[in-house]
């Protein structure tokens, strides 16, 4: 042993002895972002980051998202996998204990949560920035997914001081579209010049709107937005499973979800069908369960591909809706076909009923806004607005 390496043990012994016995029990607190750190103008800025992670995990990203479950709800995605919580949700058999379900629902949650929080420490801490309106958008979002993925009656409680939970009683589908129109009226007030922001609100209003039958106001709603506009939630290929897109994760690398096609017999022709909206192949192989074909959805091609949570294109769609729903709709067809020649497809030609009018529109609904947590609120809708009998709608039989 070389004097050197004597005497490092030795001077170690000494500075533990000086330090106190207590120094060896103090350990450095493994949180990213500490209480400490979230003060003042940059800890909104910590907390503007942070939500719109959780936007994005309860989204498109984490272990499936709003996207991804309720497509398999309704009839975008059938079950390759061998999960018993997810084979549930396929069946239409899911247990209230379901665990999967409790994680996407909590994910949901806690984005509104963390989006209602940022919003009100950068209205604290960084008054009249953009990003104030981003987070009223988002967080309004999250209530439209609750009232279009989720019974009535979902309680909305809030953390006002510190962690300290706030409950509430439960909340009506009703209720929680109503606060949507407020949270997208205060993004609208709050946008500080930002056209995004200004465009996300109102596309969100169209969107609430059409859910509650206002056919003249939602087409108010979104008259300004221009076609070629989208706002995106952006993924990230290396990445933790919270910001990697989780329907190609889910359908290409683990094999757990496949492409749907005609399901239940109700469901639309994602695959006979021909369409570059919705673009697929045959993996040529089993899914996960090594039982269940194969079919890749092919409009998200790498875990970092982002996902249009709003768009141009969906603008266009209320407007059609609404003209279909108005005295004397003669647009709407023209609204649909000038869509379908911006993608090189064929011009659709009216069907003559008023029902295969619907049909024809929310087909077209289905193919523009493909994963994006629209249709299962689409096939709702026509349940309660237009009369339908759910045994038309869903995906039924065995």
């Amino acid at each position: 042993m070389t004097i050197k390496s004597k005497v490092l043990p030795a001077l170690m012994i000494a500075l533990l002895g000086a330090a106190g016995c207590d120094s060896l029990l103090e350990v450095v607190d493994p949180d990213l972002v500490t209480p400490d750190n979230v003060q003042g103008e940059k800890g909104a800025e910590l907390y503007w980051a942070g939500a719109l992670g959780q936007f994005a995990a309860a989204f498109t990203s984490g272990t499936g998202g709003q996207a991804l479950y309720s497509g398999m709800l309704a009839d975008e995605f059938h079950l390759s996998g061998t999960f018993p919580t997810r084979n549930e949700v396929d069946r239409r058999e899911m247990d209230v204990r379901n665990g999967t379900l409790l994680g996407q629902y909590r994910a949901l949650h806690q984005a509104r949560v963390g989006l209602k929080n940022a919003a009100e420490r950068l209205e604290e801490f960084v008054p009249g920035d953009s990003r104030i309106a981003e987070m009223w958008n988002l967080n309004g979002y999250t209530h439209v997914m609750f009232a279009e993925n989720y019974c009535s009656g979902v309680p909305f409680s809030q953390t006002p001081n510190e962690g300290e939970v706030e409950y509430s009683v439960q909340v009506t589908t009703a209720e929680m579209l109503t606060t949507a129109i407020q949270r997208f009226q205060a993004a609208a007030a709050a946008t500080a010049g930002s056209t995004d922001q200004a465009n996300l609100a109102a596309v969100g209003l169209g969107r609430v709107y059409l859910a509650q039958g206002a056919w003249a106001s939602a087409a108010s709603a979104v008259a300004s937005v221009a076609d070629d506009w989208e706002y995106l939630i952006r993924s990230k290929a290396g990445g933790t499973a919270g910001q990697r897109n989780a329907i190609y994760e889910m359908n290409h690398s683990q094999r757990r979800w496949s492409l749907s096609d005609n399901e239940g017999g109700n469901g639309v022709a994602f695959r006979t069908t021909t369409d570059s909206r919705v673009p697929w192949a045959d993996s040529g192989e089993f899914g996960f369960d090594e039982e269940t074909q194969l079919f890749h959805q092919l409009k998200f091609m790498s875990a970092e591909d982002d996902a249009a949570l709003a768009s141009g294109i969906e603008a266009r769609l209320i407007e059609a809706e609404a003209n279909l729903n108005g005295a004397g709709g003669t647009n709407w067809l023209t609204v649909l076909n000038n869509l379908r020649a911006t993608e090189g497809l064929g011009a659709l030609t009216d069907p003559g009923t008023f029902d295969a009018q619907v049909d024809m529109l929310f087909d077209e609904r289905a193919r523009w806004l493909f994963g994006t947590s629209h249709r299962l609120g689409d096939m709702r809708r026509l349940v309660r607005e237009y009369s339908r009998a759910e045994a038309t709608v869903f995906p039924s039989g065995p």
